[in-house]
């Protein structure tokens, strides 16, 4: 799918929002103190294995606190974030940096693969609205100022960890998809890059396997759309994307199978039930678990709730984020049933994302490690479907041109204040202010 190329003020509107992302990453990056961040010092100790070992870490069974340790817990990671991270960490080690410049710089690093991420948010959301909506740029525009200011999403590119690149190339893999899904369509060199994509964020973190799902069911629901009349040519082109994927990524997989007998190694186990999610059918408290692992999910989606805990109970704070949720979706409901003015099947597609996120993820915390129940920061692959979802929420209560306007202003203002909120509370919290 080709776009125009933008207008000056839309290149002027981008540049803002990435670099509204960019300052407040920095306010983050440094409001947080080094080494506190999010499983950072494992992250930290697998780039450092990798610039001087040059090997990955022994997975470590425990949780590691402290960059002293030579094993990890997030030894079980595929290596690619890590990889490209110990670059700089080998070239400023052998310059005799110490190891917290180092982690500067990482962290610093780490906030450009967010600035480049937020550009590829605004790509997809216009490639999303571009099929229908003479005002695509604009709604792009909105998604991508909605996805940077979740304080989330700013929080974590401004700490040392791999969560931000498997955002970058999940939001990447998802235009080609999108345009496969829509036409059946893609040029060998553009189902080659695709493929590729997919294979690099599958490198990241295992969650790249989303990605495979998703890109079979474009397929499938491609022929569909054509009447199966062009079902070789497409499934031509997702086959040479699926075998780039797999040539890309499937040797990391192999590698753990010979060392570890599966292909999947878990660090950590603290399982919620031990015996698989069918004993959930013969629990009584199966309904709460679940329930408790959704809440858990949009809860620390949305904010770094370890940075506020103290200032914020968290079920008054997830009460009052039901309140936008339902707005949003009665509005994406209402935006919908105006006929034509929503592509609902390839935004369909799109939020399998963020479903298959939740469901793996739940099975994960309950039959693997109950203490990964506070990632909400997995949905950042899926953050541009959320916006596009929220924005087509918001819009379809406000039908006015000057209410829209009106209305973005408004939310632009509350998300920026729980921002600031969020870096006030940071700094009392780490540094005793």
């Amino acid at each position: 799918m080709k776009l125009k190329a933008l207008p000056p003020y839309i290149n002027r509107a981008i540049a803002v929002i990435i670099g509204l992302f960019v300052v407040l990453s920095l306010a983050y990056s440094f409001a947080d103190r080094l080494k506190l961040g999010p499983d950072e010092p494992a992250h930290f100790i697998y780039i450092r294995s990798l610039a001087i070992e040059h090997t990955p870490p022994p997975i470590s069974h425990t949780k590691t606190d402290s960059e002293e340790a030579t094993s990890s817990h997030e030894g079980h990671q595929p290596p690619l974030y890590y990889a490209l991270m110990a670059i700089p960490y080998a070239l400023l080690n052998a310059l005799g940096a110490d190891q917290d410049t180092i982690w500067r710089v990482l962290r610093l690093l780490n906030i450009v693969l967010g600035a480049v991420w937020i550009y590829l948010v605004y790509l997809l959301c216009r490639a999303f609205f571009a099929e229908y909506d003479p005002a695509a740029d604009r709604y792009a525009l909105a998604c991508a100022a909605f996805t940077a200011l979740i304080p989330t999403a700013s929080y974590m590119a401004a700490v040392v960890n791999n969560d931000i690149l498997i955002a970058l190339l999940f939001t990447w893999a998802m235009i080609p998809m999108l345009a496969f899904f829509r036409t059946g369509k893609l040029t060998v060199k553009s189902a080659t890059l695709w493929g590729v994509i997919m294979g690099l964020a599958i490198l990241t973190k295992a969650q790249g396997l989303v990605l495979l799902m998703m890109s079979v069911i474009a397929g499938i629901c491609a022929c569909g759309r054509t009447g199966w009349k062009n079902y070789k040519g497409i499934l031509r082109t997702l086959g040479i994307s699926l075998g780039m994927a797999i040539l890309v990524s499937a040797w990391w997989f192999v590698r753990c199978q010979i060392i570890y007998g599966t292909p999947m190694p878990h660090s950590l186990y603290q399982p919620a039930i031990k015996g698989g999610l069918i004993q959930l059918i013969f629990m009584h408290e199966a309904v709460e678990l679940i329930w408790r692992t959704a809440g858990l999910l949009i809860g620390y989606f949305w904010l770094p709730y370890w940075l506020i805990e103290k200032h914020l109970p968290f079920i008054p704070y997830l009460k009052a984020l039901c309140f936008p949720i339902v707005f949003w979706l009665v509005g994406l409901i209402i935006r919908i049933r105006r006929k034509g003015s929503v592509d609902w099947r390839s935004l369909c597609l799109l939020c399998i994302a963020p479903v298959i996120t939740y469901v793996s993820w739940m099975q994960y915390a309950l039959t693997v490690d109950w203490g990964t129940n506070l990632q909400g920061r997995l949905l950042l692959p899926s953050a541009a479907v959320i916006a596009i979802a929220s924005i087509l929420g918001a819009d379809g209560w406000l039908k006015s041109v000057k209410a829209k306007k009106i209305g973005f202003a408004v939310g632009c203002a509350i998300m920026l204040i729980v921002n600031i909120l969020v870096l006030w509370s940071t700094v009392t919290l780490r540094w005793g202010a």
